[in-house]
């Protein structure tokens, strides 16, 4: 199970055995029946998510606040970490808007009259969770004093695919059948991630008022149009060396067995305010296992932004120039600089190996 569908499919599940209750035998049946069944009784709700990820010996916290209405409003205002603090996405359906309050900056997307992913089938995302994951009831738990289920998933067979998370537990209220706590692991049994829902409230009659945007005073606001979003095109090394504004670095050395299989050309100066537009190239090469090695490729209009996510990675040397190496479950990080590219290295590989073809990617003589 990737680290994707595993993340999206969670809160799923969580609401899931949220309105419908917890059974000894969960089956993919009986939990999508009872969602469908149990859906249309939730009108609002609201709740602050604490999540703390672990990377090594080092952790970040965050914490949000969310509100949702029924059929389509939602809003989030990050609480933690400090310099995020205030961060606000609001849509009432029709328009969202984002908002950073360190640069007083707003964005506006209307909308598209069709869902950017198509209409979405919860039961059966569920139903295909469950059939690609052994979800057993452990037993009970006190959890603040509160009695709790709690339940584990585990990944069927061997997977495919780089593993992020291997395995979660999950604790539920047996009295109000709240989600007090879960927990993400990686392939070592690692916990990576936790997350506690707390202050969660359903059907408070949340009203409209609260998904209404008003722009903070001086502020700077750029207008999305989501319906002109492409996703990048694939094409050859040839096409996207044509296709880039700046010159492609390739790796000399790839372990055996790899090789390019596609690149991508993309910029977000349809999204980008002034000063943060860039360009992006990915390539990616892959073995006959499907495992990948994806290397990015990124030029700023101006000083590339920082990566709070980075700041607790391991500070490694690549050719001289200063380094970051980053370990998320089988997936290993390499990000560095050559000339004003920026460079991000991906791949299920050892850390001695990512190091080897970072270092094979040299600057055009």
């Amino acid at each position: 199970m990737t680290a994707r569908k595993t993340l999206a499919v969670l809160l799923l599940l969580v609401s899931a055995l949220f309105v419908s209750g917890c059974t000894e035998e969960l089956s993919a049946e009986e939990i999508a029946e009872q969602m469908q069944e149990k859906e249309s009784s939730i009108q609002d709700y609201s709740y602050t998510m604490h999540i703390t990820s672990h990377f090594g010996e080092q952790t970040l916290e965050n914490e949000i606040l969310t509100l949702q209405k029924k059929p389509n409003k939602v809003k989030t205002i990050a609480i933690k970490p400090e310099e995020e603090a205030g961060t606000m996405v609001v849509s009432d359906g029709e328009v969202m808007w984002t908002y950073d309050p360190k640069t007083n900056t707003v964005m506006k997307m209307e909308m598209p009259d069709t869902p950017v992913l198509g209409e979405m089938d919860y039961a059966g995302i569920i139903g295909e969770f469950l059939n690609e994951t052994d979800v057993s009831l452990l037993g009970m738990e006190e959890i603040d004093g509160r009695s709790a289920y709690l339940l584990e998933t585990s990944p069927k067979g061997d997977g495919e695919g780089i593993q992020l998370v291997d395995g979660m537990k999950l604790w539920v209220d047996k009295e109000t059948w709240m989600p007090l706590r879960y927990e993400m692991y990686d392939s070592d049994g690692s916990l990576m991630i936790e997350l506690e829902i707390r202050d969660l409230k359903v059907n408070q009659g949340i009203p409209d008022s609260e998904f209404v945007f008003e722009v903070p005073e001086g502020a700077t606001v750029k207008t999305v149009d989501l319906d002109s979003f492409e996703l990048p095109e694939e094409m050859t090394l040839e096409e996207a060396r044509e296709s880039a504004g700046f010159e492609i670095l390739v790796p000399e050395y790839l372990p055996e067995g790899y090789a390019f299989n596609h690149s991508t050309v993309s910029n977000n100066s349809w999204i980008a305010f002034e000063g943060h537009a860039c360009e992006t190239v990915s390539l990616t090469y892959e073995n006959e296992e499907g495992d990948i090695i994806s290397l990015s490729e990124t030029v700023y209009e101006t000083e590339a932004p920082e990566a709070p996510i980075m700041n607790t990675a391991e500070d490694v040397s690549i050719n001289g120039a200063e380094g970051k190496y980053l370990t998320l479950g089988d997936m290993k990080i390499l990000s560095w600089e050559i000339g004003d590219i920026g460079l991000g290295l991906s791949a299920s590989l050892e850390k001695a190996e990512l190091l080897k073809i970072a270092e094979s990617v040299r600057e055009n003589a």
